[in-house]
């Protein structure tokens, strides 16, 4: 009798085990399928809405398809040209009127994309390249800073990348195994890549001042850069450069907009005559007048005008 009473027991229990790994399976499939259900609401709102309702997105996305595959010379037969850059480009060189002084002479496209520095272009550049876009010129709109530093936008670039230009930039940065999967990661999920972008559009929507804010309040005047630091990092990389738009086929300009700051850019100017490479300074600092500037750093529209005139002629 005790041991079908044991036996009894010990079915029971063997029951009640399955039933409990059971229900803990069920609720581990529950757990997964809510956090793929949130994954996918998320990736949602970053495609169809943050791209939507972003003015900033939406003009990043038009310029960057229309230049996807962009070809040597337009349906009219007029050599092409691509102004790459940021904010100093967007806010420094009025479109329009640039595309009005050089028509006939160039039919000129677009891209950019605001708070990027030299790595961040380059490697965008060389994923346009890559995808098929042939531009007869390539013009590189960059401070002398923005030139030489070492900084890049992170994640959000990470867009577009190629897979292998992530891998390439990680090993150049020295980054680690977490900050390069992260990178990855950003490549593939636009929610991922656009976490940051999607907080600064909450805080503008709340606060539509707040980037001339922190504009005021982020600004200090940075000292002179010297000769030498500027002739050590601006030769290899106006070298690869230009090796990457020979390899497809495009002549390379670099633009340096106006700066309030003494940047030494002459030093910038023969380094590009001792490689090749055309260096345009419509601007010089010594005629750059503060009146033509909305914070120090970014042209007003009066101030974008006089330097548009300038280039337009200079190109």
């Amino acid at each position: 009798m005790p041991s079908s009473t044991s036996s009894s027991e010990a079915i029971a229990r063997a029951d009640t085990a399955s039933v409990r790994s059971r229900a803990s399976d069920r609720s581990i499939w529950v757990i997964l399928a809510g956090i793929c259900l949130i994954g996918v609401t998320f990736e949602a709102i970053a495609v169809f809405g943050l791209h939507r309702m972003s003015r900033i997105e939406h003009r990043i996305d038009e310029e960057y398809r229309d230049v996807l595959a962009l070809p040597a010379y337009s349906s009219a037969n007029t050599p092409t040209m691509l102004l790459l850059g940021n904010s100093l480009l967007l806010e420094g060189v009025d479109l329009d009127s640039l595309r009005t002084s050089v028509a006939g002479k160039y039919d000129v496209h677009r891209l950019v994309i605001e708070q990027t520095e030299y790595l961040d272009l380059y490697y965008v550049l060389r994923k346009l390249f890559r995808s098929g876009s042939r531009p007869h010129d390539v013009v590189l709109c960059l401070s002398v800073p923005h030139l030489i530093a070492d900084d890049n936008r992170g994640e959000f670039m990470a867009r577009y990348m190629d897979t292998v230009d992530v891998a390439a930039l990680s090993r150049r940065k020295g980054m680690d195994a977490t900050t390069t999967s992260n990178y990855f990661f950003a490549h593939w999920s636009d929610w991922y890549a656009n976490r940051a972008e999607i907080r600064k559009f909450v805080l503008g929507a709340i606060l539509p001042d707040a980037r001339d804010l922190a504009t005021v309040l982020g600004y200090r005047p940075a000292p002179k850069i010297p000769i030498a630091e500027i002739e050590a990092k601006s030769a290899p990389r106006l070298l690869e450069l230009k090796e990457l738009c020979d390899q497809y086929g495009s002549r390379l300009t670099i633009l340096v907009p106006p700066s309030l700051r003494e940047d030494n850019v002459e030093s910038l100017v023969k380094v590009g005559d001792k490689l090749g490479v055309r260096v345009l300074v419509p601007e010089p600092t010594s005629e750059a007048n503060r009146s033509m500037f909305r914070d120090g750093v970014h042209l007003n529209p009066a101030g974008a005008q006089i330097f548009t005139t300038k280039l337009g002629s200079e190109l």
